[in-house]
């Protein structure tokens, strides 16, 4: 019997490679007695995901904020994703930055800048869809009302405009070098796509 027992226990731990087992020879009763932990095999461990930090930069020198006026526009946007991709662990939207304007003017280069009522803003991320090997990035851009000037009266009076909110849409390609296979530990990741540049930075 005991002959049979301890070939039958090897070949279940051969089989499951999650189980670790031990028999011995009872001396006080002669039967056999067994010890079954349950253990993970190494072939069958997950291998730990890489959390990544993602920031995107757009730049444009003459970009519309709304009527007539016209900015240099600095926008970064921030979300976090951990690599492989898994349904249970969506990527996370950090928090927004505001949008920078400098060198306000008025587009047609001919009237005094409009006067801003409130603050641009390019793209504020709202949420973000896992699309095969890409992003799906949602956010709304902001324009704020403002006062201005009616070049064909020779600038010599203004006219309100109201701001307005629409959704903006945007696709973040993954790095091919993520789907190309293991990325060295710690390297940091651009690419470029419709103005925006895209930096991917592995975090602990």
């Amino acid at each position: 019997m005991v002959a049979l027992v301890i070939p039958l226990i090897a070949a279940a731990v051969l089989l499951c490679g999650r189980l670790e087992a031990s028999a011995w020879m009872d001396w006080r009763t002669g039967e056999v007695a067994t010890d079954i932990l349950q253990v993970k095999g190494a072939s069958r461990q997950k291998a730990a995901g890489v959390k990544y930090k993602v920031v995107g930069l757009f730049q444009r020198e003459k970009q519309f904020i709304g009527g007539s006026a016209v900015a240099d526009v600095t926008e970064q946007v921030e979300f976090e994703f951990s690599w492989p991709l898994e349904e249970s662990a969506q990527p996370k939207v950090l928090p927004n930055i505001p949008t920078k304007v400098e060198n306000l003017r008025d587009g047609s280069a001919v009237c005094p800048a409009p006067v801003l009522k409130g603050t641009y803003e390019h793209f504020d991320l709202k949420s973000i869809t896992v699309i095969g090997t890409m992003f799906g990035l949602v956010g709304e851009r902001r324009t704020p009302d403002m006062d201005e000037y009616v070049g064909g009266g020779g600038c010599k009076g203004t006219h309100p405009v109201q701001g307005q909110v629409r959704e903006e849409q945007q696709l973040v390609t993954l790095p091919q070098e993520l789907l190309a296979g293991p990325v060295p530990k710690g390297q940091v990741l651009k690419q470029h796509e419709q103005g925006w540049t895209w930096t991917f930075t592995p975090v602990p």
